[in-house]
């Protein structure tokens, strides 16, 4: 049996959940890359700022924001994320003085994107966490998506 291969014709899109300072880097370099990007944060004050050109982050210059003006529309809308192909979330988990990580925001990311995935997609995270953090991210994801992990989504730490 000989395996066939059919090209695909339309772009790739991803989201970037979280425009701090691994978010906002990620997502430009995607743009960049021809990935069609859409990069979410609630903060609409970071928002307001990308739309018109300014970077809140010293490591991103306002040309670099030109540059992928074309690719990368930054949002507080988590409504724009649905159905794309892939995902990476960028939030913080900080620790606590007890030691333990707070998991609260990317908990709160597999809520806000559960609903809007779609079978095949993929979601990354690209925080730093605890051992079980992906596994509860999964369940978490899958409560609200109705999506099965290694089935109907991909999920994977980094």
């Amino acid at each position: 049996m000989t395996a066939t291969f059919s090209p695909r014709t339309e772009l790739a899109t991803v989201g970037v959940v979280g425009l701090g300072d691994t978010g906002l880097p990620l997502a430009l370099s995607l743009a960049d890359a021809g990935m069609l990007t859409t990069g979410l944060d609630l903060d609409r004050a970071r928002i307001a700022a990308l739309r018109i050109g300014e970077s809140y982050l010293p490591c991103v210059t306002p040309d670099a924001l030109e540059a992928t003006a074309e690719w990368f529309e930054p949002t507080s809308d988590p409504g724009l994320l649905a159905g794309l192909d892939s995902y990476v979330i960028c939030v913080p988990v900080p620790v606590g003085a007890d030691g333990v990580a707070d998991l609260r925001h990317l908990l709160g990311a597999a809520e806000l994107l559960g609903p809007l995935l779609r079978p095949g997609a993929a979601v990354e995270v690209r925080s730093t966490v605890p051992p079980g953090a992906i596994t509860l991210l999964a369940e978490r994801l899958a409560a609200t998506s109705g999506l099965r992990p290694g089935v109907d989504l991909r999920i994977t730490g980094a």
